[in-house]
């Protein structure tokens, strides 16, 4: 039986406690190592009071967090990143001055003041899908991330070195939580429909509130977790009592690190308060030690650590040559006004040959409009003049045709590292890694490392039998994707995806029959598992029928246009074959 997480990622209480604790072991003190222990973390030893201590910074999607570690942090990057040289040169001879966490915000920001370079500040964005690292200047510029988000239609934001820094968007739609009143509760409650948990209520009404949080907050104000807006001792007062204790927290700083455990005394939750809700405790001398202890029974020992390293390497290889040309491309682009602009230039020069005298730097045409002021190469005759006009005219205008398809096909691209990305990550073998390694090799996006390929057996798909008797296949890479969807799929059947993140392809084969709902929830669930938002509560899984999708003109292996779908809300669920187990479908819902 496989466990259950109760909280893969830091609340902001959590990170409350977390600054609280930097705040007294850290601040004041000197840099004098920062390093990678992988290609989402940077680690910082710190020298302060005569004691080296160990700041971990992660922004792993998998469990993006904050804390101290027990023991030196190692390096886990072949090759140094230009955001560690950034950051290692930013910040080795700093002082940490101070930590500032933004009201109830999952993100803290560690201010540096360095000798020769001034201040320099680390944003941490303990986010989910979202998390980042931004090292930023004394002005508030982008120095380097290690994520760049660029202006496009799937960014909130913009993310890249050069830019000034845009905080994350806040929560749309929710409630500060150290705004709520009484007559603010009293309306949550009113406005919850009986049978739904209150925790779920709260947790998407009130900003700053994760789902633990939220069911412990319910526990202290009823007795039961799983409370509804119908339990005798709910109240807008007890809620309000709950309420008015947490938030105080951060203040008085009364903070109780606490692991929950499972039977068998294994961790499935921490926090900076007693877990009463779950029962099993162990309280810790520190928030870092609950958080180690947490995050190291979760991830566990990555056997598969140093390939995995690898592909995510070439994976930021090809990412940083894609920007690169993205940018060139950028440069290269020109507006319809410029071009029309430079083929009228080279004819107002003929028309005006007999007034141009050799040697002449400028030419005044009269348009019956304007007078033009054109530029002219006084070593050239009028008609060599026009002739290099009409050159760069269509030289612009070719870029002007080809460069919107090429930026096009650039960002496809990029969409598509992602997703390697993604299947990087969830990959639990060394064939699977090694598909995605050739697939990015064969793409042509990066150069073959010297030496040959490594030649393992070839990975598969996962399928799975439902206790339906429905079958269900589920790539675990984009190229495997690409093989469920076109080779193995009929028009038919029925095709899942998490919407707006990368992940696998899911199909139930059907052949034109109806697929029962509750196997098509399940299969939702595993499709939610198997991509970058796992580590959610809930997702939006997109589901139609295969003959709904067309390739994308040029596009990479798996890379799919959907004409027509509706959307389920999924929780995260593994597929029995990475369990052990046929899974059950509890926990979603459907929104047609």
């Amino acid at each position: 039986m496989y466990r259950l997480w109760y909280n893969a990622h830091m609340d902001a209480i959590t990170l409350a406690a977390v600054r609280r604790e930097l705040e007294e072991t850290l601040t004041g003190g000197r840099v004098q190592t920062v390093l990678q222990p992988d290609a989402s973390s940077l680690a910082l030893e710190i020298f302060r009071d005569g004691q080296r201590r160990w700041l971990l910074l992660s922004a792993d999607v998998r469990a993006p967090r904050v804390h101290l570690l027990a023991e030196r942090a190692r390096r886990g990057v072949e090759k140094d990143s230009p955001f560690l040289l950034l950051a290692r040169k930013r910040l080795r001879g700093a002082r940490l001055a101070r930590i500032i966490q933004p009201g109830w915000e999952r993100l803290l920001y560690h201010v540096f003041r360095h000798p020769a370079y001034g201040v320099a500040t680390l944003a941490a964005e303990v986010m989910g899908r979202w998390s980042n690292l931004a090292l930023n200047d004394g002005q508030g510029d982008v120095l380097a991330s290690l994520r760049h988000f660029e202006p496009n239609e799937r960014a909130r934001r913009i993310v890249r070195p050069g830019h000034p820094y845009q905080p994350p968007p806040p929560q749309r739609g929710k409630l500060p939580l150290d705004i709520v009143r009484e007559e603010d509760a009293a309306r949550l409650l009113h406005q919850t429909p009986a049978g739904v948990p209150l925790w779920k209520a709260l947790a998407g009404s009130l900003a700053g509130l994760g789902p633990l949080a939220a069911r412990e907050l319910v526990h202290r104000a009823t007795g039961d977790a799983q409370a509804d807006v119908t339990h005798p001792n709910l109240s807008p007062e007890s809620l309000m009592t709950a309420l008015d204790w947490f938030r105080s927290l951060p203040q008085q700083g009364g903070w109780a690190p606490t692991i929950a455990l499972d039977e068998e005394d294994r961790p499935v939750a921490f926090a900076p308060y007693a877990l009463t809700h779950l029962g099993r405790l162990r309280y810790e001398a520190s928030i870092s030690e609950a958080a180690q202890i947490y995050y190291g029974a979760m991830l566990g020992a990555d056997s598969y650590a140093g390939r995995r390293r690898q592909v995510m390497a070439l994976i930021d290889e090809a990412r940083k040559k894609l920007l690169a040309r993205r940018a060139s491309l950028g440069d290269q682009a020109v507006g319809e006004e410029d071009v029309a602009r430079l083929r009228s230039y080279g004819e107002w020069i003929l028309a005006y040959a007999w007034k141009i005298r050799p040697g002449d730097a400028e030419l005044l045409a009269e348009t019956g409009e304007e007078i033009l002021r054109i530029p002219l190469d006084p070593t050239l005759s009028p008609s060599e003049n026009a002739q290099a006009y009409f050159a760069r005219y269509r030289k612009a205008k070719r870029a002007a045709e080809n460069v919107p398809q090429l930026l096009a096909q650039a960002d496809r691209d990029l969409a598509w590292l992602e997703q390697l990305a993604s299947d990087a990550g969830l990959a639990d073998n060394a064939p699977q890694l090694e598909e995605i390694r050739a697939t990015l090799l064969d793409s042509g996006l990066v150069t073959e490392p010297k030496g040959k390929r490594s030649r393992l057996p070839r990975a598969h798909p996962i399928r799975v039998t439902t206790p339906e008797g429905c079958e269900v296949i589920i790539g675990r890479n984009a190229v495997q994707n690409e093989r469920v969807t076109w080779k193995i799929a009929g028009p038919e059947d029925i095709w899942l995806h998490a919407q707006g993140v990368p992940g696998s392809h899911v199909v139930i084969r059907a052949e034109g029959g109806d697929v029962p709902e509750e196997v098509i929830l399940r299969a939702a669930g595993w499709a939610a598992w198997r991509s970058q938002a796992r580590r959610d509560a809930n997702v939006p899984v997109i589901v139609t029928r295969r003959k709904h999708l067309r390739k994308i003109r040029s596009g990479r292996p798996g890379q799919v246009r959907v004409l027509q779908h509706r959307t389920v809300m999924a929780r995260p669920e593994k597929p029995p074959e990475d369990s052990g187990q046929r899974s059950e479908s509890g926990g979603l819902k459907n929104l047609n």
